[in-house]
């Protein structure tokens, strides 16, 4: 009985789906076969309404709308009534929608991509009638109906299938795309969209929709790629642009950062690279916001930033090409990423810790610039960051001739400032130039993806979540502490200033394109596993958290470091510590020191860095002498 009552429910189910899947098919066609068409938006909340149906003349559907601002600026769309899936934006022309989708899009209309559009006409063709419907609309007495924001560049990406340029690949904004290969068929235009502030800058618009310009682009990053449906972009150009005044040396190489993770009014990069400049490092990317379109669909706010390069006016130092063998070339340069995540082309190492109490995690140096290693240049790396990785673990002077004592202490006191936590963990970039007496700096800044997320009164390595690869153990270092101190009183007295006026008029600047991107992602789908993208609708709001928690942060600074209102600070003085040797299999060489230059002082120091003021004969020292240094055997 008990089965014949389950069995009686499930046919009963089973009829009932069935009954309202045929109301619900047909309530989304008239009595001609023909679908009823709504124009539907942020103003309707996305829902139907019946104000905004089109009447049907035969095939020609027309809607009018006459009364002032009812239609405010931002996305929308033409739909039946369970057509959710694909929004128009700003009504870009060469749209194609997914087959699966009842209605197909075929550009017939005008000025559809102007900030003021008061008609349309488009043409679909509907397979459940068989036949081609025009969709007509006017709005009279609106402007600004475009998604964006109107107040930042536009700038537009088409990506195609096919070299001919025949459809859109939307792969590209596929919420589960995840690989990083390039698409080759593509091009790129940037409208300033009389942006006054950035003409200012020395901006302009750069190609056109008449005339665009050769792109390739592929997604980048990890977690933002793989959990947010925002994508960011490396972008590659046909040849080298100054785009939006970032690059007066000009670049082919460039990244679009969506900051979809940035609930901090994307303030976390704005002022972890701000303070980078502020401070001094030798090298720290620039970026603009822009609003960005592709393939028609509006993708909000990004950041068109400089990719971290060697030259083009980034990283100066010599370029090395991939798999070199040469032992005079393989000392540099080289760019590495400290990373938390596991990769192919990288060299991995236990940490090495004597600071108890922290997370004890895997040294990973990623191959940035080259990529490619040859067995040389991997003994290379490997044995030089073998040594580091042993000296910063232990009070001694001898960590400083590997690593440039400045620049960790800058760019410690950046990533301090804003409480990163996930600085020294991932995203933590250093780089070498070739040649004896060099060592490896601090620099770039990239990803303050977990600014002002850690505690107000303590260190930011004392409450992550993470690990943070050698810096418990740097402040432990008499050397790196003092020179941090010495470093946070001048830079606080003398150039940390402003940094609070700079953020008030970036939010002003932003808020509108804020709030355009919140609308365009608001209750959007997300990739499996993923979360949305944060509202930054108001960056008021996030400014004063943001300078709240600055504000707190270095009041208890200054109890760490000192009180930089008392007295006054210069800038200190470079380290002199003489770099580390570079070792015999790179033929670095003995050599006798000739006194071309007896004005200069000799000052000798033994092969790990120490100074050395009653030299032995035949020992092998570093003689330093200005600022140059010679390796000899002292006779």
């Amino acid at each position: 009985m008990n089965v014949m009552a389950k069995y009686c429910k499930l046919l009963f189910l089973i009829l009932f789906i069935s009954v309202c899947a045929s109301s619900i098919k047909a309530s989304i066609i008239d009595e001609e076969g023909m679908p009823v068409v709504y124009l539907r938006g942020s103003f309707t909340n996305w829902n139907i309404n019946p104000s905004y149906s089109f009447t049907r003349e035969g095939n020609l559907y027309i809607l009018k709308i006459d009364k002032e601002n009812e239609i405010p600026a931002g996305q929308f769309k033409i739909a039946d009534e369970n057509w959710e899936g694909f929004d128009f934006g700003g009504f870009q022309k060469n749209i194609f929608v997914d087959e699966s989708m009842d209605l197909n899009c075929i550009w017939a209309g005008e000025n559809l991509n102007t900030n003021g559009i008061s008609k349309a006409t488009i043409s679909f063709f509907y397979p459940g009638a068989g036949t081609t419907i025009d969709l007509k609309f006017e709005i009279e007495n609106t402007t600004d109906l475009h998604p964006w924001s109107g107040t930042l560049p536009v700038m537009y990406i088409n990506v195609f299938k096919d070299e001919n340029h025949s459809a859109f690949e939307n792969e590209i904004i596929d919420i589960n795309l995840n690989h990083k290969n390039y698409f080759t068929n593509a091009e790129y235009w940037i409208d300033l969209n009389d942006c006054e502030w950035m003409a200012e800058e020395g901006a302009s618009s750069i190609g056109s929709e008449e005339e665009p310009l050769p792109l390739q682009i592929k997604a980048r990053g990890n977690w933002t790629l793989k959990g947010f449906a925002k994508k960011p972009y490396k972008l590659k150009l046909d040849k080298k642009q100054d785009l939006l005044g970032l690059t007066p040396a000009k670049s082919k190489h460039y990244a679009l950062l969506a900051h979809a993770d940035d609930n901090k009014g994307y303030l976390r990069n704005y002022v972890g690279f701000n303070l980078g400049e502020r401070i001094g490092l030798p090298w720290t990317p620039k970026m603009q916001p822009v609003e960005v379109v592709i393939n028609g669909d509006y993708r909000g706010v990004y950041f068109l930033t400089e990719s971290i390069r060697v030259g083009d006016g980034r990283i100066e130092i010599e370029e090395l090409e991939d798999n070199i063998s040469d032992e005079a070339l393989v000392s540099g340069g080289y760019v590495v990423e400290l990373d938390n995540y596991d990769e192919d082309n990288q060299i991995r190492m236990p940490e090495e810790h004597f600071v108890n109490g922290h997370i004890n995690d895997w040294l990973r140096i990623t191959f940035d610039t080259p990529e490619e290693y040859s067995d040389l240049q991997k003994r290379f790396i490997t044995d030089q960051f073998t040594e580091i990785n042993k000296r910063v673990g232990s009070n001694s002077d001898e960590t400083w001739a590997y690593l440039d004592l400045d620049d960790a202490s800058r760019y410690y006191l950046v990533q301090e400032i804003i409480s990163h936590v996930e600085a020294f963990h991932g995203s933590t970039y250093l780089f070498r130039d070739r040649g004896e007496g060099e060592k490896w700096h601090f620099s770039p800044l990239w990803d303050c993806g977990n600014a002002f997320n850690g505690w107000t009164n303590s260190y930011f390595f004392d409450c992550d979540p993470y690990g943070n690869t050698w810096i418990a153990s740097m402040m432990a270092n008499d050397m790196f502490r003092n020179k941090v101190e010495e470093t946070w009183l001048w830079f606080m007295q003398n150039e940390y200033p402003g940094i609070e006026e700079d953020m008030e008029i970036y939010v002003a600047r932003l808020k509108k394109a804020a709030k355009a991107d919140s609308q365009r992602w608001k209750n959007q789908p997300v990739p499996a596993g993923g979360i949305s993208v944060s509202d930054n609708s108001d960056m008021d709001g996030r400014l004063k958290e943001v300078k709240a928690h600055m504000q707190a942060k270095i009041e208890w600074l200054k109890g760490a470091f000192g009180d930089y209102t008392k007295g006054s600070y210069s800038e200190p003085l470079r380290d002199e510590t003489p770099a580390a040797l570079l070792p015999d299999y790179l033929n670095a060489g003995i050599m006798d020191m000739e006194d071309d230059n007896a004005d200069e002082p000799k000052v000798y120091y033994n092969l790990q860095g120490i100074r050395v003021d009653n030299p032995q004969p035949g020992q092998i020292y570093i003689i330093k002498r200005g600022r140059k240094s010679f390796k000899t055997i002292y006779r």
